[in-house]
Parts: C-alpha cells; sequence; structure tokens
C-alpha cells in the first residue's frame, strides 16, 4: 500500500534533516566515525549506517583510517573513520564587490580551484556584469570538465554589496554601484541556467568562516569587514542571522553623531573607519607615509599599515585612536549579541597585530557587565578570496549541506 503524501512528505522532510546534521558532523569533525558521528548528532546507529551508505554509494564520503578518539580502552581496534570526499562536489561562487568581481570554482572543502576577476565601476549596468559573469563561468567549466558530471556541481553562490535580501535575491540598494531594485539571484539563475542562492557579501563571508574558517564550532559568531565600508556577517547557530528582513549587520551605518550642535553632517561608524577615511586622515598629518601619486586606496591603506609597522609616530596614533573606535562599537555589538568569537576581515586582518590590542581592550573596557571578556578575536582565514570562498559556501550550504543531492532546490 502506497504511503499518504503527507507521510512521504513528512519522511523526506526528516531524512533531509538527519542528512545535513550527519554531513555538516563530518565537515567540523572529519576524520570521524560512524560511532562518533552517532553520539555527535544524536541520531541512532542505524540512521548513521543508513546515511552514510548512500552517501559512500554517491561518492561523497570515503574511509581513511581509523578514529582514534572513538576508541574505547580495552575495546580492539579503533573503528574506521569517514570524511568527506573533496572532489566529490562543487560550487561557484561570485563575488560583486564595489570595485572588483570575482569568481571561483571551489570543491567541496570550499578550496579554490581556478579564480577570475575583472573591475567594476559605480553606474556599471547589472546586465553587462552578469554577461562577464557568464562568460568566466562558462570558461572555468570548460576547462574542467570534471566538474560538469552529473549532480557534481552544486550551484551557485552569488553574495552582492549593499543591501540584499537573502530570500528573495533582490539587492534593493547597492549604494557604491548605483543599484536599487535588481533582482541579481533570478538574473544569475537565468542567464547561467544553474541553481543560484544569493546573499549580503558580508553575510556570506562570514558563513564561510563559521563552515571552513576560524568561525567553526561556535554558537554565535561576529564578522567584521572594512574596506570601502563597514559591515558585520552575523551567525548563530549555523545559520545567517539577517533580522526582521535584510539588514541586520549594517554597523557600518551605526549614527556616533546624529545631531551635533554645530549642525555638521551626521557622522557614521563608517564615516571614521573606512579606508578612504584613514587615507585621508594620514595624507593630511603624515603624506610621507603614503605612495606618491597613488589613487589605489588598497595600495595606500597597505602603505599606512607598513608604515605603523615600521614605526611610524603619527600613524601609529591614527590607526590605535581609530581601534579604539571600533572598539567601543565592538562593546555595543558584545552588548547585544554577546558572540563567542569576533572575526576581523578586510585591512583589520592585513593590520591586525596592529588594530587588535587596542580594540581588545576597548572592547572589554566598555562592554556592559564583562560581556566581551571572553569574546575570541581572531583574523578572517580567506584574505583576499572572503567574498567568493563565503559565496561558495552559500551554495554548498543550500544545495549541497541544506538538502539531499538527488533533490531540486531552486
Amino acid at each position: 500500500m502506497r504511503q499518504p503524501f503527507a507521510m512521504t512528505t513528512r519522511n523526506s522532510a526528516l531524512r533531509r534533516h538527519n542528512r545535513r546534521l550527519l554531513l555538516l558532523a563530518l565537515l567540523a569533525n572529519q576524520p570521524v566515525s560512524r560511532i562518533r558521528l552517532a553520539r555527535l548528532t544524536g541520531l541512532s546507529t542505524t540512521t548513521i549506517t543508513n546515511l552514510t551508505a548512500d552517501l559512500m554509494a554517491e561518492g561523497v564520503i570515503d574511509e581513511m583510517g581509523v578514529d582514534a578518539i572513538a576508541q574505547s580502552k580495552g575495546a580492539g581496534r579503533p573503528p574506521l573513520a569517514l570524511r568527506l570526499a573533496p572532489d566529490s562536489r562543487y560550487a561557484i561562487g561570485v563575488h560583486v564587490g564595489v570595485r572588483t568581481v570575482r569568481i571561483a570554482l571551489c570543491n567541496l572543502m570550499a578550496t579554490v580551484q581556478e579564480e577570475a576577476t575583472f573591475p567594476i565601476v559605480a553606474g556599471s549596468p547589472p546586465g553587462s556584469v552578469i554577461d562577464q559573469v557568464v562568460a568566466i563561468v562558462t570558461d572555468l567549466r570548460a576547462r574542467h570538465p570534471r566538474v560538469n558530471e552529473a549532480r557534481r556541481l552544486a550551484g551557485v553562490g552569488v553574495g552582492a554589496s549593499g543591501l540584499v535580501d537573502g530570500l528573495t535575491g533582490v539587492n534593493y540598494l547597492a549604494p557604491n554601484l548605483g543599484w536599487r531594485d535588481v533582482p541579481l539571484r533570478d538574473l544569475f539563475q537565468t542567464a547561467l541556467n544553474l541553481p543560484v542562492t544569493m546573499d549580503n557579501n558580508v553575510r556570506y563571508m562570514a558563513l564561510g568562516e563559521s563552515l571552513y574558517g576560524a568561525g567553526r564550532g561556535v554558537r554565535a559568531l561576529a564578522f567584521v569587514f572594512a574596506r570601502v565600508g563597514l559591515a558585520a556577517g552575523l551567525v548563530v547557530d549555523g545559520k545567517i542571522y539577517r533580522g526582521a528582513g535584510y539588514g541586520a549587520g549594517e554597523i557600518g551605518h551605526w549614527m556616533m553623531m546624529p545631531e551635533r550642535p554645530d549642525r555638521a553632517p551626521r557622522v557614521a561608524l563608517e564615516d571614521l573607519l573606512s579606508e578612504r577615511t584613514l587615507v585621508r586622515l594620514a595624507r593630511e598629518m603624515a603624506p610621507d607615509a603614503l605612495p606618491r601619486a597613488s589613487t589605489d586606496t588598497v595600495e595606500e591603506m597597505h602603505a599606512l599599515l607598513a608604515a605603523a609597522r615600521a614605526g611610524h609616530g603619527p600613524v601609529r596614533a591614527m590607526l590605535a585612536e581609530r581601534a579604539r573606535v571600533l572598539g567601543v562599537a565592538m562593546a555595543n555589538l558584545a552588548d547585544v549579541l554577546n558572540p563567542e568569537r569576533l572575526i576581523l576581515g578586510g585591512y583589520l586582518a592585513e593590520g591586525f597585530d596592529l588594530f587588535a590590542p587596542t580594540l581588545t581592550a576597548a572592547m572589554r573596557r566598555y562592554a556592559f557587565a564583562g560581556l566581551a571578556d571572553k569574546v575570541e578575536i581572531l583574523p578572517a582565514t580567506f584574505g583576499s578570496r572572503a567574498g567568493v570562498v563565503g559565496a561558495a559556501a552559500g551554495a554548498l550550504n543550500r544545495f549541497f549541506f541544506g538538502a539531499a543531492a538527488s533533490e531540486t532546490d531552486w
């Protein structure tokens, strides 16, 4: 007798849920035995045995050595350990920044196999950007034919700057590009004929750290990225926290001086901590610390960090003062989210040795009731690849870890 539709649907949803638990436990703990997977997930050994058999048949996991951690004293040989097969699945990450678009092919462990970039400027039509991305993705797939085998390419993740609704895939506002109300996800999906998921780029960077980088193993993670602007990605219990809509993490727009007595323009946190601001301050107080005739703020920021490390007094003082400002802001973030780990990206990771001590001291001084005392502060893992790794992680999270690989999820 056939099962009722509702019961079949519930069973399918439960199986997807159990599969996700198992895959994420593998990702976080590999190599790991079946018996330890049962302990980590709370699933029965029978369920673990059945799921791992299916995954091995699909080529997603394989056995490698033994799991010494799972061995009990006097219990004989350690059980066999399992791991995810890195090249069993792939994802494409697309990072639409405010100066550069970066595309990368990544494997199941979010390791970049190949990447390409092209510049983007304010006013670039979304259609032109999509056409260039499609051409690069087509070329990447042609040079890596294994990716095109059945079910091997999980999907595409797109991380874009500005206000992005991660549920609808609409980029409502990208001020640095001049975009409004652009349905980027649907446009990419139509052009690529692949499943596409999309979110704000910093949120995906945070997810990438949570799954593959310095944010593994914590319940509440804050990732703060500073370059042209300043934003945070928040991950709670392994899931991106977006808020009621799509604005959670926009800390760059925290008002620091909303109503000044002299009626000067209001000042947001981003106004105090963007690369442009730091370079402008350096030009005013220490022009000798900057490359002559340079208009590249990334290059100028590298020069500032180098000057500070070389002992340039005014530059060191300016960076320390801005680190203190960010530390006060992070104290407020600690009061609201109370993260276990704070990860710094962008120029904050490049200059971690210069910013972290002052930032940490200010954060712990101004947070309420010691809420920041146990927050671990670390530099980001992936450097200039944070955006594409995060976007690829978004695709793998949705289309591989989030649902059975045999099911369509777009």
